[in-house]
């Protein structure tokens, strides 16, 4: 899938969900073609390589109401917060793990305390709550744990490319809105926590949140 009819894709996706008109408009200024393009890329590659890559969604770090929301397994945030972090650090150095959105909630500097703890390269696909609803983009200018480099190796709106088999892999936090003219596609979202949509004759839609998975996907 080049990068055009990616954008083309999420556009028609954003299309579909619920009006956050400086939330979605922000999310596509940052659909930088170069970013993406990179990302996609070098994710892809590792996969070809027989590395490990991780998925997940909808951590929700540091967000208490949806322990309740979503009938979580926790007596509390801190508890929520201890157990999902401690899933990634079977992750190795080197390897990525790509959160598709909402990774965390609410107390934004603790979550990043938490946040910075999580090992592997890690590329923060955006999620309707990784972004403020004025649209700012807190990530963007957060460090990792030694300072130097960025919490994140990239921060985008979603991820494009060919898998093994050539067909269309397409990674965003809202599920894709596809018509036939994408011909056959794999789709990695989040954001509907609990609930797992129905393959359609073109698309195979793959929900990593949290909720659905109670840990990581290995892909």
């Amino acid at each position: 899938m080049d990068f055009d009819n990616a954008l083309d894709l999420f556009e028609r996706t954003l299309a579909t969900e619920r009006s956050r008109p400086d939330v979605h408009t922000a999310m596509l200024a940052l659909a930088l073609p170069d970013t993406i393009g990179t990302a996609s890329t070098q994710i892809q590659q590792a996969r070809a390589r027989g590395e490990r890559v991780w998925m997940t969604a909808d951590l929700h770090l540091c967000h208490a109401n949806v322990i309740r929301y979503c009938n979580r397994p926790f007596a509390n945030v801190t508890q929520m917060n201890k157990h999902l972090v401690s899933q990634t650090q079977k992750i190795g150095d080197g390897e990525w793990l790509v959160i598709v959105g909402d990774v965390a909630m609410g107390e934004h500097q603790l979550a990043m305390e938490w946040i910075r703890r999580i090992p592997g390269r890690k590329v923060l696909v955006l999620g309707n709550h990784d972004l403020t609803r004025s649209g700012e983009c807190r990530y963007l200018a957060e460090r990792a744990l030694d300072g130097q480099r960025p919490l994140f190796d990239a921060v985008l709106p979603f991820l494009a490319s060919k898998d093994e088999l050539g067909q269309s892999v397409f990674v965003s936090h809202y599920p894709a809105t596809v018509d036939h003219s994408f011909g056959r596609l794999l789709n990695y979202h989040g954001h509907l926590h609990r609930e797992v949509l129905e393959p359609t004759e073109t698309t195979h839609f793959v929900n990593v949140g949290w909720d659905v998975t109670q840990g990581l996907v290995c892909l």
